[in-house]
């Protein structure tokens, strides 16, 4: 994708809640105002009200889900000034009332209830500060498809030194970070070519900032309370949805802030993915 639109897609998703400035947007992908919508559509599918319009309408179904918010509460926080017309635009996106989708859903995840899962745990993380590449589709494939990219660029990362020296010392040995992957999209909710995955590599602040200088995208991951949960393998639905489960049934809330996996063992020779150690994190209150 375009790496001006990124720049674009990556300050709606930081400032969702605001009203978009398209002339704003347009000087942020250093584009004119003629052709930044046209060029956005090119890249991602949609008109960007339209993209900003479904993460809305997605984030609202969320809501609906793991919030004692009622329906107005939601509209409202999802920019609708009626409860008339976010009922309409969601109708029109996912084909029925929030109401009949809510009943639907919440089925969905009593069936895991009680699933079988190792005993989840609250912990509390520091901010950390991140390189990342972003890859949609289906989680499984978008994943492999990210870290393959994150790697090589990780890789040719030496060559780039020789080339042109780092303004600072900075220490980026594999055993020194995180490799996570923060997953943005409830597979339930957003259609499969539009899933969100992005292979996130955690460094310290100085390192990471030194790394946007050679054209890796950065940002950071919350700070705060967390659920964490872990799980071997690599078919992580029952974890996933056991983990939520389990943090409604303890009445804690959810933060409006991505989850996120970490990999334990992933820089392992010759690794299966049967043997995959992997820690899921859900951001409460």
């Amino acid at each position: 994708m375009n790496k001006q639109i990124k720049k674009v897609i990556y300050y709606i998703e930081q400032n969702i809640d605001e009203k978009l400035d398209l002339v704003k947007l347009a000087k942020i992908a250093c584009y004119s105002d003629y052709h930044f919508c046209r060029i956005f559509k090119v890249n991602v599918g949609e008109s960007v009200m339209s993209y900003a319009t479904r993460l809305k309408l997605e984030r609202a179904v969320i809501q609906m889900r793991v919030s004692d918010k009622n329906t107005l509460e939601v509209a409202l926080d999802a920019g609708y000034e009626t409860h008339t017309g976010f009922i309409k635009a969601f109708k029109k996106h996912f084909g029925t009332t929030p109401t009949k989708y809510t009943k639907i859903y919440q089925q969905f995840y009593n069936n895991y209830k009680d699933i079988k899962m190792n005993t989840p745990e609250i912990v509390t993380r520091n901010e950390v500060y991140v390189v990342f590449t972003r890859e949609n589709g289906e989680y499984e494939k978008s994943s492999t498809i990210a870290w393959q990219r994150l790697t090589a660029e990780m890789n040719n990362l030496d060559e780039a030194f020789r080339k042109r020296p780092p303004t600072t010392a900075t220490n980026l040995g594999k055993s020194k970070g995180e490799a996570l992957g923060i997953c943005h999209d409830d597979p339930t909710v957003t259609q499969e070519e539009n899933i969100r995955y992005d292979a996130a590599l955690a460094w310290d602040k100085a390192d990471v900032a030194e790394l946007t200088n050679y054209g890796f995208d950065t940002k950071t991951i919350a700070g705060g309370k967390y659920a964490r949960v872990l799980y071997k393998g690599y078919d992580n639905a029952d974890a996933w949805y056991g983990l939520y489960s389990w943090v409604e049934k303890k009445g804690y809330t959810f933060r409006d802030v991505p989850p996120f996996e970490k990999y334990l063992n992933v820089l392992e020779e010759g690794l299966e993915k049967k043997d995959n150690l992997v820690e899921i994190y859900v951001p409460i209150e």
